[in-house]
């Protein structure tokens, strides 16, 4: 992985993420016009700041909530509005995407031209290079080959102590987008319709489909809004 300063590279992501729907609309942040769209749910992590694949699920069966597809995890915990500032906000576990790596590679043709971009306003403010504008965010783009995030160890390459999953991840064929809003303790996958039947097929992800106009903001969960 390194720094590129070929910002041209990400023009063609902005103009698909027009805002027909508002800023928490799924093809907001991924891009509308793909076929399929996959939410993966962020594993939580303990009260210790340990890493712990615990899933929502097991959380939302404890509280009697209803699992579906825009669930919201501070619904689950019966918060009558939303807190925020949990760990996992806007940070795609690096151990997801290594899982996911091998089903992003076999659905481009370019596994290894790829582009992670970085959020100068979060992991990226440290990355020296050239900030593309994508959308309504500035982003250090760096290169990568899809099968060099299934192993730990790349992030030293453009400066980081520890792997960081990136913002944005697509391919040079854009025949797909990885995306972690900032603000979303989720991720979206966008592409074609076999590629995200094989994320939401995987028992490895706690994953569910959407569409590009699905609503993740809080007001999205309406099915366990507090009765109370």
């Amino acid at each position: 992985m390194h720094i590129t300063d070929d910002v041209e590279r990400a023009a063609w992501l902005g103009r698909r993420m027009y805002r027909q729907g508002g800023w928490a609309r799924v093809g907001s942040i991924a891009g509308y016009d793909f076929e399929a769209y996959a939410r993966i749910l962020h594993p939580r992590p303990t009260g210790s700041g340990a890493w712990e694949h615990r899933r929502w699920a097991d959380v939302a069966a404890t509280a009697e909530k209803v699992m579906h597809p825009l669930v919201q995890w501070e619904r689950l915990l019966d918060h009558d509005e939303p807190h925020g500032g949990t760990s996992d906000v806007g940070h795609l576990d690096p151990q997801v995407l290594a899982a996911l790596a091998p089903l992003l590679g076999d659905a481009t043709t370019t596994p290894d031209d790829a582009l992670a971009a970085y959020w100068v306003g979060g992991s990226g403010q440290d990355l020296i290079g050239r900030s593309a504008t994508i959308d309504r965010y500035d982003y250090v783009l760096a290169r990568t080959r899809i099968m060099e995030l299934a192993e730990p160890g790349w992030g030293v390459d453009i400066g980081f102590r520890t792997d960081e999953s990136p913002q944005l991840l697509w391919p040079e064929d854009h025949a797909w987008v990885l995306a972690t809003e900032i603000d979303w303790d989720s991720t979206i996958v966008a592409g074609s319709q076999a590629f995200v039947h094989a994320i939401l097929t995987d028992g490895r992800f706690e994953a569910f489909p959407v569409d590009e106009d699905s609503d993740l903001s809080w007001d999205g969960d309406t099915i366990n809004r507090s009765t109370t």
